[in-house]
């Protein structure tokens, strides 16, 4: 009986040890993890962006009334402001690190700003040869 006790001691030391290597890696693979979700939403939103883009020189052809739907899929928050003619979407990361993707229209936008964080469908329409943008 003495040896299965001394057996149990031991496995125990061996599970504490393990989760104390665990304990210190947590923070480095949370620091991947946000990283790597920062990396997808860089690429989704470089894909939206350049949807857009195309949508909107597709619908410069295309006569008034005529619409195209766009689905953006953010992963974490997005951020779309607008100035003029250019559309500005901004991503937020981990420490402070930012990525921003632009967008031009030919003609002055009226669309504001807006947040999102989760899928989102962008309507373009042409109304009297201006294009506009919507999001429901």
């Amino acid at each position: 009986m003495h040896s299965s006790g001394q057996l149990s001691l031991e496995y125990l030391l061996l599970l504490a040890a393990v989760l104390s290597i665990f304990a210190l890696l947590l923070p480095l693979l949370n620091n991947v993890y946000e990283l790597s979700l920062f990396g997808l939403d860089s690429v989704n939103a470089k894909s939206f962006a350049f949807a857009l883009q195309a949508a909107i020189d597709e619908m410069s052809f295309q006569a008034d009334g005529a619409a195209i739907y766009i689905h953006a899929k953010p992963l974490t928050k997005w951020e779309l402001s607008c100035s003029g003619k250019q559309l500005l979407l901004k991503i937020q990361g981990p420490s402070q690190r930012q990525k921003s993707f632009e967008v031009w229209f030919p003609n002055n936008l009226a669309f504001g700003s807006a947040s999102i964080g989760s899928e989102t469908v962008f309507r373009l329409k042409k109304v009297s040869g201006q294009i506009l943008l919507e999001y429901d």
